[in-house]
């Protein structure tokens, strides 16, 4: 991929470090597409736990980050070890996830609502273990604008690899296997078992961590006080800051939006569509997200990044409106356009995150203080609960119908109906919100070069 060098005086990040700290972001992918696309069809289709059962406990158990993600996100910031603040939080994170994974994934006979509820609280645990300081450590690999968008497209390709890959594994099976859910998930669980240490281990070895500043003992006069801040101290300040407030308000309404039309897109394409092949039409999909990603990286510098996402929004929100008109019958016109909307994901995955590591700096440049681990886990946070909150209401919502959660099963007009309704405009308008939100959004990259100016100035 072709990315601008940096104008700034801050040392070019080498393709060797961009892309072993990428890799983990490629098991966090693993575990985020079976989540968003397979698992609530596989409980409730071949587990036969019931759909307002699967909704309640996948909410449940997203709960438990309001109080893991900012407390993981507070001790990585202060944490001071022999091999650095993010380190020790993400190895801890690596059996947790692992077990969970598998146990998840891989039911024991006898699965119950519980069940599901304790392997899936333990999953998103060790997601939060892994993913809050690895995303910290990459917005502190350089503090410069386009830097920081090298790291997160880096990143962000990564994950759309681990995407692909994931959308790759039910391909084979339904080409070479069974085609069931259960052996999907299967493998996908062998899949995350292996990669997730692999690429852990050489993010811990081989990508150095940056040193945090250190405040001086006595403040001149006049300045601001850089002593460590209490717990909800810290999350008061993160929610002061303007520029954060905005990108929460998009994270919080797109990532809404995306799992909301992701926890019925099974459904939609196996009931609606009649697609066979799921798993391959994914596969191209993420392709289309892979291949886009220097194109939103140029649109990001050409127009700036919140305009380059704000256009990501508006194709997103015609593509899921226009998914209202498609039946079996345009079959391919609803493969072309499911491929234009696969192209945008790579936008929406990797231009919030590149927004929010420049949004740290606001506060940093205020008050002198590197925490860009609590910020990562506020996002998080917010990106959590939205997730869980908009598949919830989805399943939920669907659970209100007749409709039948075997695939193969016969569902009447009128479910079919309430199916597109909530599939392709309940998105869409949460995509135009954003849409508004993204638009106004103050930090640009000049004002973003005199942070860094101010930032520079302060540890002179």
């Amino acid at each position: 991929m072709t990315i601008p060098k940096t104008t700034l005086s801050e040392p070019t990040l080498s393709k060797t470090t961009l892309s072993i700290y990428g890799m983990t972001g490629l098991p966090l992918a693993l575990v985020g597409y079976p989540i968003a696309i397979w698992l609530p069809a596989f409980y409730a289709g071949e587990i036969n736990i019931s759909l307002a059962a699967v909704a309640t406990m996948l909410l449940v158990a997203k709960l438990t980050d309001v109080v893991t993600d900012p407390l993981v996100g507070v001790v990585s910031d202060r944490l001071r070890t022999p091999i650095g603040r993010r380190r020790p939080v993400i190895l801890l994170g690596v059996p947790v996830l692992v077990v969970s994974i598998w146990f998840l994934f891989v039911p024991v006979a006898g699965a119950d609502a519980t069940y599901l509820l304790i392997c899936i609280a333990g999953m998103y645990i060790g997601t939060t273990l892994i993913g809050l300081p690895y995303g910290a450590w990459g917005a502190e690999l350089s503090p410069d604008y386009v830097q920081r968008a090298r790291v997160t497209a880096w990143r962000e390709q990564f994950t759309l690899i681990g995407l692909l890959v994931a959308a790759f594994i039910p391909f084979l099976v339904e080409q070479y296997g069974d085609g069931s859910i259960s052996s999907i998930m299967r493998y996908m669980a062998l899949a995350i078992c292996i990669a997730t240490p692999v690429a852990v281990v050489a993010l811990c070895l081989f990508v150095k961590e940056t040193a945090p500043e250190k405040a001086p003992e006595k403040p001149s006069e006049g300045a601001r006080d850089t002593a460590p801040m209490s717990f909800l101290e810290g999350q008061k300040k993160v929610l002061q800051n303007r520029p954060m407030q905005m990108m929460i308000g998009v994270l919080l309404i797109v990532t809404m939006a995306e799992a909301f039309r992701n926890a019925l897109s099974l459904f939609f394409m196996k009931s609606v569509i009649q697609a066979d092949g799921v798993g391959t039409l994914y596969f191209i999909y993420f392709v289309a997200g892979l291949a886009a990603v220097p194109f939103w990286l140029w649109l990001g510098r050409k127009l700036g990044k919140h305009v380059a996402l704000a256009v990501t929004l508006i194709t997103v929100a015609l593509i899921s409106a226009i998914n209202m008109f498609f039946t079996s019958e345009t079959y391919w016109l609803f493969v072309g356009f499911f491929i234009a909307k696969g192209a945008c994901f790579g936008g929406l995955q990797f231009l919030p995150l590149a927004i929010l590591a420049d949004v740290i700096d606001v506060e940093t440049a205020e008050t002198g203080k590197a925490r860009a681990g609590s910020y990562i886990a506020f996002a998080s946070m917010v990106a959590k609960i939205s997730t869980a909150l908009g598949t919830f209401l989805a399943i939920r919502a669907l659970s209100f119908t007749e409709f039948q959660a075997k695939l193969l099963s016969e569902n009447d007009f009128e479910d079919l109906l309430v199916l597109r309704v909530l599939y392709a405009i309940v998105p869409a308008v949460f995509f135009i919100a954003a849409i508004v939100l993204a638009l106004r959004f103050p930090l640009t990259e000049k004002v973003h070069a005199e942070l860094q100016d101010r930032i520079r100035a302060q540890n002179a």
